[in-house]
């Protein structure tokens, strides 16, 4: 591992990978300096027969295997471009997820974050993990940046070709008290089979290996936007892997249960093991930003307005947020009403959906 003395010494980070690019590994994993002036010794990589994978930031280069990015970079890649394009300053702090952002609004520890669209449903009726029912003042949505598609993956010829098949099967879960792991745990038991399946948990990368070393029988996927982490990618290289494709029955029941919940199909423009025309309907969660009702209109105005005016800005810091209009209502939950000064900027953008309410209109 080596990095530049200051993390936007771009010249010093170039010299640093020709010298990795010399010693002829088989790959680098590089956190980029710079989006745009990485690109050529990125190709010097990928023309010397070495794997590129970017994480944290990326570069503009679709040479490289993949990027691998978290919600943190997300978040603050929000932050970055809303300092720079607005009249407010924002910071981040670091949490242990969505649960804790909720009750840090609650107690107005904090102005804004984001959270799991299952989380805002289990917030609003108190149910588990939360202690108590969350009033909807302090949680108020922004606009949506993410969805997380959370499919079934087996290996192909296991003879697991249904959610019914996983019965007597080991499967590997992402954390316990993950929202993903929530959701999983509500489609399966929709699904007839909870009781019946022997769940180990693992982090997201120890599931993916777990599954490919045949540890276990299946794991729970994750496509964020449409764009699979470094793991999966791996998976799908060196086995055979099957995706099993949600019972619509299950996916309109999960929905009912939990409106934060919701099933997409996943395709083969997102995935090329999946036959063209033959998507897998997958459960979802999504990322929603949230703010406090105390947080002043204009606030959340300026910050819902730089985010959705600078994409292609958010875009060159994570790919993740390159699509951030496919998602600013789409994935949001009816049962929250939207910060004031959020919807006003997502009507002037023309993003607005009348499903929604306005707080306090």
């Amino acid at each position: 591992v080596t990095a530049p003395p200051m993390e936007k010494d771009v010249d010093r980070q170039i010299e640093l990978v020709r010298e990795a690019i010399a010693k002829h590994p088989d790959a680098i994993i590089l956190a980029a300096s710079d989006y745009e002036r990485m690109v050529p010794v990125c190709k010097e990589v990928t023309d010397a027969g070495i794997l590129l994978v970017t994480v944290d930031s990326d570069v503009n280069y679709d040479g490289r295997r993949c990027f691998v990015g978290t919600d943190n970079v997300a978040i603050e890649a929000m932050s970055s471009v809303v300092n720079r394009n607005s009249d407010i300053k924002t910071s981040t702090v670091t949490t242990t997820g969505a649960v804790e952002i909720i009750n840090l609004l609650d107690s107005r520890e904090l102005e804004g974050g984001y959270t799991g669209s299952i989380n805002l449903v289990q917030a609003l009726r108190g149910e588990e993990p939360f202690q108590k029912e969350i009033p909807a003042s302090s949680m108020l949505q922004a606009f949506g940046f993410v969805s997380w598609r959370l499919p079934v993956l087996t290996v192909a010829g296991s003879g697991i070709e249904s959610y019914e098949d996983l019965r007597g099967k080991k499967m590997a879960f992402p954390d316990v008290g993950s929202a993903s792991t929530e959701v999983l745990k509500i489609v399966l038991r929709e699904a007839g089979v909870l009781d019946d399946v022997n769940i180990e948990y693992f982090t997201w990368s120890d599931g993916f290996s777990a599954l490919k070393d045949g540890r276990v029988d299946a794991c729970v996927g994750t496509w964020g936007n449409g764009v699979p982490p470094a793991g999966i990618i791996e998976l799908l290289t060196v086995r055979d892997i099957n995706i099993l494709s949600l019972p619509p029955e299950v996916g309109a029941k999960i929905h009912e249960i939990n409106p934060g919940i919701m099933a997409q199909d996943l395709t083969h423009a997102e995935c090329n093991i999946i036959p063209e025309g033959d998507p897998r309907l997958s459960p979802v969660n999504a990322g929603v930003m949230i703010f406090h009702a105390d947080v002043p209109e204009e606030s959340v105005y300026e910050f819902t307005r730089a985010c959705i005016s600078n994409i292609e800005e958010l875009g060159k810091i994570t790919q993740d947020l390159k699509p951030l209009k496919d998602y600013v209502t789409s994935v949001c939950v009816e049962d929250v009403p939207f910060h004031p000064g959020a919807a006003r900027a997502l009507k002037e953008a023309g993003l607005w959906d009348d499903r929604f309410t306005v707080y306090g209109e």
